[in-house]
């Protein structure tokens, strides 16, 4: 084993493998989502595969790894996440003070490729349904686009948590990005979708999850990420689950015109969150919601021709 990761600098950790085992194992104990302690496991993991040393030289390591991506959320993603893992090292006692120190990155401006109706449909007609893992690709896409579920609560929905009789699904705060649960509805025609796909899973699996794996277990989300870019790579049309997260949210909006209901549906703690979904409607949404509106009609009476 290389002298790099023993532990021969006096740390509490056999090697950086072992320390993030127990970093991990903390984060999951304070409740972090799956989503969360998934990209703190693939982030982490990588780095150390491409730097063993990074525990006798930590600088050394951390700063080609920072400013390799070109994509400037990629390079934020991964200073993020050395930044917390770095912490939790120093808190630990493996290092003195953070090797992060004085190495800043502003979280870059939020870009959402938001689909349309029509590239939805384009991406669904094109799955081959005789595959069990598309057949639950559409159906998990249809219950995004309908209710504007992440990814994490997405893989986290149990059989239990869908009312078929008052056609709503409950979110369990474990799941949630926020780490606060809600309720959803559901349109008829995604609960049909939903009753249909619980039918036809094989039931030697005795799964309590909604979309489990194909051996019965839970979907992980990292693994149902990997799939939507699968299929999308094969049919050669892009799509995202924060897309039809955003679609869902901009429908929603021009429909209703309601913010704090939007912001209900989509679980946000703020609306002022719910506000940036804005960005993706027109000023023909605005003349729209003006007419609907007519704040100034109560005001001004219609003119009334003269008789001649």
């Amino acid at each position: 084993m290389s002298p790099a990761v023993v532990a021969a600098l006096n740390t509490p950790y056999r090697d950086a493998h072992a320390a993030l085992d127990a970093f991990l194992a903390i984060r999951k104990a304070e409740g972090l989502s799956v989503c969360t302690l998934d990209n703190y496991r693939h982030t982490i993991t990588m780095f150390l595969r491409e730097h063993p040393g990074f525990l006798s030289n930590p600088r050394a390591a951390i700063l080609p790894f920072i400013s390799e991506p070109e994509k400037e959320w990629s390079r934020f993603t991964r200073i993020k996440v050395l930044k917390v893992f770095c912490a939790f090292l120093v808190d630990e006692g493996v290092f003195q003070e953070t090797p992060m120190k004085n190495i800043k990155c502003s979280m870059p401006g939020k870009r959402v490729d938001v689909p349309t109706v029509e590239d939805v449909k384009e991406f669904i007609a094109a799955l081959d349904l005789n595959k069990y893992v598309e057949r639950r690709l559409r159906v998990m896409l249809l219950v995004a686009l309908d209710t504007g579920l992440r990814r994490g609560e997405l893989c986290g929905l149990k059989v239990e948590d869908f009312d078929d009789h008052g056609l709503l699904l409950r979110v369990r705060p474990e799941t949630s990005k926020v780490r606060k649960g809600r309720t959803v509805p559901v349109s008829p025609q995604v609960g049909k979708e939903l009753r249909r796909f619980i039918g036809l899973r094989l039931p030697e699996w005795r799964s309590p999850w909604m979309f489990p794996s194909e051996t019965g277990g839970a979907l992980k989300p990292s693994a149902f990420g990997h799939q939507i870019r699968r299929v999308s790579d094969r049919i050669g049309e892009r799509m995202k689950i924060h897309g039809l997260r955003h679609l869902c949210a901009t429908e929603f909006l021009r429909s209703t015109g309601n913010i704090a209901l939007t912001a209900a549906l989509l679980g946000h703690v703020s609306i002022s969150t719910t506000a940036k979904f804005y960005e993706h409607l027109d000023v023909h949404d605005l003349q729209e919601a003006h007419g609907k509106a007519s704040v100034v009609s109560g005001v001004l009476e219609p003119t009334r021709k003269r008789r001649a």
